[in-house]
């Protein structure tokens, strides 16, 4: 695992915290002022989030900030929905940027979530909270209750993404929350996650306008889908970073050049789709999110 190689001219890597839950083996590693969370399965690290304990209103990793990139297609949310709290950095950012609007934070993993609030300065207010919850049943138990502009799919455990989160069956769960020019972004991880071709399909089935937004190194990929009617290009969202109407610690024009057309739409993926009937519901999302099935459905390996 590289975050513990030490060289003699950088800071010190401490391990803050070890927390072990039904769903993750949990590490908060301090190296200077970053701080990071890792799960761990087997010998494999997996980073999650990491925040600047001196600057928290940044964004370290490449893929918080692609996901803040949905902002190009929705500026002005006034409700958002997240899927995966992890270190809390995404959330943390948003409700900086918008305090005035309701955030709502899904998270199967009592254990992140306290570690959140000891470790990554996660602060609930009366606008941003977090519901300990799977993420599908939340949004079952939402459905016709309340719509969201602006929907964030970001749930990992170690080595895998729990694969109910990732069917059409889900995308139509989201889809029943999702106000009728809203946005959905998915975090599909870097490169050595080989089923992005099965991403683009699935959303492809439920949504009429699919943008793939990455990296120069590739080092993350993050998909935004929404059921408008216009067609974006690169001149959009560039005009859109342009007149964004917020201040950021990083250019949205850069953000816009990241947008990758046609990037994922030649793969030759498939559909993802349940496998259980209504009456296997809540048992098959439990084994899912144990990693009880007989074999990974979405395996995610570490990065390369």
């Amino acid at each position: 695992m590289r975050i513990f190689g030490q060289n003699k001219k950088e800071p010190e890597v401490r391990i803050l915290v070890r927390e072990k839950s039904d769903y993750n083996d949990i590490y908060v590693m301090q190296k200077g002022s970053k701080r990071e969370m890792w799960f761990r399965k087997k010998n494999n690290f997996f980073l999650q989030s990491c925040i600047d304990v001196n600057k928290l209103d940044k964004l370290i990793l490449v893929n918080t900030k692609l996901m803040i990139s949905a902002l190009l297609l929705q500026p002005t949310p006034k409700r958002i929905l997240m899927i995966g709290l992890g270190g809390c950095a995404v959330s943390n950012f948003l409700s900086f940027l918008y305090p005035q609007v309701v955030i709502d934070v899904v998270e199967i993993d009592q254990k992140v979530i306290d570690i959140s609030k000891n470790f990554f300065f996660l602060n609930e207010t009366s606008n941003y909270k977090v519901h300990h919850d799977d993420g599908r049943q939340f949004i079952r138990k939402m459905s016709n209750e309340k719509t969201y502009d602006l929907i964030y799919l970001d749930a990992f455990k170690s080595g895998s993404i729990p694969f109910h989160l990732k069917t059409i069956q889900f995308y139509e769960d989201v889809n029943r929350v999702l106000s009728p020019g809203g946005v959905v972004g998915s975090n599909l991880y870097g490169k050595s996650n080989l089923l992005k071709p099965n991403d683009w399909k699935t959303f492809s089935a439920k949504f009429n306008r699919i943008y793939c937004f990455e990296d120069y190194d590739c080092k993350a990929t993050v998909l935004f889908a929404t059921n408008r009617a216009e067609t974006w290009n690169i001149s959009h969202f560039i005009q859109a970073a342009k007149k964004f109407p917020l201040s950021l610690p990083f250019s949205m024009i850069d953000m816009a050049k990241t947008y990758r057309a046609g990037k994922l739409e030649q793969g030759s993926g498939t559909v993802f789709e349940d496998n259980f009937t209504k009456d296997e519901f809540d048992q098959t999302i439990e084994k899912n999110n144990l990693d009880h099935t007989k074999s990974i459905l979405y395996p995610i390996k570490n990065f390369e």
